[in-house]
């Protein structure tokens, strides 16, 4: 691995209570090919970033960058660091600020990654943890899915992101599913997915807090991670009808749409799901014009 270097980049949007726990994971999973790990705050309103740098000056941990953008969404996040920050490493990491890795994981996966074939772009972070752990791990194994909690991307295929002009865009939902169609179609968006797109490793990955019925910040975390997947499913349904070259840079366009047919749209829907999806789509929508 003598020139196999690294970059890890982790999206935080109000992890003051977790992220020092999540850096002081990724210090003690990497090794000396770390090249840059960055830390992006996407409209944090809490003390993420002053948390962060805090533990970057405990841990001495001089390849650690905080990055802070204004808008809050993990979209936009996602495209500065992919069209912006990232640079020629052979592989680059992305993690969530919530979990914790497993030891030694970032070398590992991004030496089984550069030793796939040329058509292998993408390396899960396996799940560790969780109530429907065998279920996650399926996911990866038997359905090429891989999650935002932690995986590996070739620069190769940064570089044909950045040919393509594809970007995320912004106050899309179910982050995880574009991403994973987007890998196994090679930017297509095809019904098949391609093979050998992606690979794992199995035992390396990340764990993370099992969420407690007990805790009210774990109960809204949870509807709000309900409510952010089903709304994800009828967004998906608009996006399909379109080349990836034609999505929208921001979702404002098709969330008015869903609003304007909301009923029709989530008659599948249960009332409480129903009602868990109007308040998240009616918060988007408020920040859209409130941003105007």
């Amino acid at each position: 691995m003598n020139e196999l270097k690294y970059n890890i980049v982790m999206f935080a949007y109000n992890e003051q209570d977790n992220i020092e726990t999540s850096i002081t994971s990724v210090f003690n999973s990497t090794d000396e090919y770390l090249h840059r790990f960055y830390v992006i705050a996407n409209g944090c309103t809490d003390n993420t970033v002053s948390v962060a740098e805090g533990v970057k000056q405990k841990l001495n941990f001089d390849k650690l960058t905080v990055h802070e953008i204004e808008l809050g969404d993990k979209c936009n996040a996602w495209n500065t660091y992919v069209h912006e920050l990232a640079d020629e490493v052979t592989v680059h990491f992305f993690v969530d600020a919530d979990v914790r890795f497993s030891p030694d994981c970032f070398p590992k996966m991004a030496e089984k990654l550069h030793a796939t074939p040329d058509q292998t772009v993408i390396i899960a972070g396996m799940p560790l943890s969780g109530r429907n752990l065998d279920f996650y791990r399926s996911l990866v194994i038997e359905r090429s899915c891989f999650f935002g909690n932690l995986y590996g991307m070739k620069w190769s295929y940064i570089q044909r992101i950045r040919e393509k002009s594809f970007y995320l865009p912004i106050g899309l939902n179910w982050i995880d599913s574009f991403l994973t169609k987007a890998a196994n179609t090679d930017l297509s968006f095809g019904k098949e997915n391609l093979p050998n797109r992606t690979t794992w490793l199995d035992g390396v990955g990340y764990d993370f807090e099992k969420l407690s019925v007990f805790k009210l910040s774990d109960i809204r975390l949870y509807i709000n991670r309900i409510a952010r997947y089903e709304l994800g499913k009828i967004q998906e349904v608009f996006l399909d009808r379109l080349p990836s070259e034609q999505w929208p840079r921001d979702m404002t366009p098709i969330n008015e749409q869903i609003d304007a047919d909301f009923d029709a749209l989530t008659k599948h829907l249960g009332p409480i799901k129903k009602r868990m999806v109007r308040k998240r789509l009616t918060r988007l929508l408020n920040k859209a014009r409130n941003s105007i």
